[in-house]
């Protein structure tokens, strides 16, 4: 799964500022986006609780679920292997969910499907999501021994009020314990994920998660804003008035001191919502804000492939079922034409913290964002909302959490508005 879009509370008057340094060290660089080519994402359905602010596909794990799950990727697996044929991935990720609640003999068979159906690079960044509770060491020596070269840990906070709050059943204490002894077992690369903004976080509480966080000695942080989602306990509370959100100042500061803080920990943005100290960025959600190819498995699963977007049915049961009766397994899906194909690389590009850049994308599909966006730009330019670059445009650092509104202001100009 993709870390999660930052919510943006609201945009203020936008001061204006002068061009920025083509050379500024903002990632991602050449580098990073050359790596970022072609990804797989495959969706575990499973966790051993549910957290009051998750709203992703999910459920208990059981032997009946599990056995149905396998046998649904299955045969999804054998309808959108021909469409993957000469591709090589660059990139596999496991998302949920929790992926760590598979046992070891289940992620074996599970590698075994997707290494026999798909071509994945020798050099892939394969990412697994894991719970800091369910990091073992019989289990990190399967993922080590089936190709897993990096984790993603959610810690979500280190105050264990917090954590209660939140549905957690990790404590303070358990990512240091599960980074360490992913440490151990050869893992060079993890990510912490932290969340800010929700009911009663304040300044104090997150300064402490955060240095919590960096300390752990990980290469990367994804850290998301509170959104709240109807259907979810702590969403209900919070719509039901039951429970207060930060107000949008106090988000804006708690954004700020997050920018501050990575920084004099040597972790420079690359994206709103992730940090990454040189050269760590996550090659897989880099596909994505790129724009490129990206063939997703499982409930809930959203892919682009070859100029079509889809979206697999929410509920295992609604997916599962629909591969039982012979049916294509997505509830939505379309052609893309490429007016919508230049609204997705400015809305996905503007987020990254070196923003669009030309190079990245084919000569017709950049000439069409130039039609459809090239005034807009222009006037965005002028007013300070966008910064030009030596290879595209970029959004402002000091504007960077509230990037929403400059995209949503540029689409309002746009040609096809």
């Amino acid at each position: 799964m993709v870390e999660r879009a930052v919510q943006h509370p609201r945009g203020p008057d936008v001061p204006r500022h002068p061009l920025s340094d083509p050379l500024s060290p903002d990632g991602p660089g050449a580098d990073a986006r050359a790596r970022a080519r072609t990804a797989l994402y495959v969706h575990v359905p499973f966790c051993a609780v549910q957290c009051s602010y998750c709203h992703f596909s999910k459920g208990p794990l059981t032997s009946l679920a599990l056995e149905r799950w396998f046998t649904g990727l299955e045969r999804e697996v054998r309808l959108r292997e021909p469409l993957a044929r000469g591709a090589s991935f660059s990139s596999l990720f496991f998302g949920g969910g929790t992926p760590s609640v598979l046992s070891s003999r289940h992620f074996g068979r599970l590698m075994t499907l997707l290494r026999g159906s798909f071509a994945i690079a020798p050099d892939a960044e394969i990412t697994l999501e894991a719970n800091p509770e369910s990091v073992k060491p019989s289990l990190l020596d399967t993922w080590r021994a089936n190709g897993v070269n990096r984790l993603s840990m959610g810690a979500q906070s280190f105050e264990p009020a917090e954590l209660r709050a939140l549905g957690r059943i990790h404590d303070e204490h358990r990512p240091d314990a599960a980074v360490r002894l992913a440490r151990t077992h050869g893992f060079e690369r993890v990510s912490v994920d932290l969340m800010f903004a929700y009911p009663g976080h304040t300044s104090e509480a997150f300064a402490r998660s955060l240095t919590r966080a960096l300390e752990l000695g990980v290469e990367h942080l994804s850290c998301y804003c509170y959104i709240t989602e109807a259907g979810t306990p702590l969403g209900d509370a919070v719509l039901a008035g039951a429970q207060v959100l930060p107000d949008d100042d106090a988000q804006a500061a708690l954004y700020a001191a997050l920018e501050s803080t990575c920084a004099a920990a040597g972790f420079a943005p690359y994206e709103t919502s992730n940090f990454c100290r040189p050269g760590a960025e996550a090659r897989h959600n880099l596909t994505y804000w790129l724009r490129r190819d990206y063939l997703a498995l499982g409930p809930s699963a959203h892919g682009l492939w070859r100029g079509q977007r889809y979206a697999n049915h929410f509920a295992l049961a609604d997916w599962a079922g629909a591969l039982e009766q012979g049916e294509a397994p997505h509830a939505d899906h379309e052609i893309v034409t490429p007016g919508h194909a230049a609204d997705e690389i400015v809305l996905l590009g503007l987020r990254l913290a070196s923003g669009l850049w030309q190079g990245d994308h084919e000569g017709a599909l950049w000439q069409a964002v130039i039609e459809r966006y090239g005034d807009a730009f222009l006037a965005a330019q002028t007013q300070g909302r966008l910064e030009a670059t030596a290879q595209g445009w970029r959004i402002p650092a000091a504007h960077r959490f509230v990037a929403d509104d400059t995209i949503a202001w540029l689409a309002a100009r746009s040609s096809g508005s």
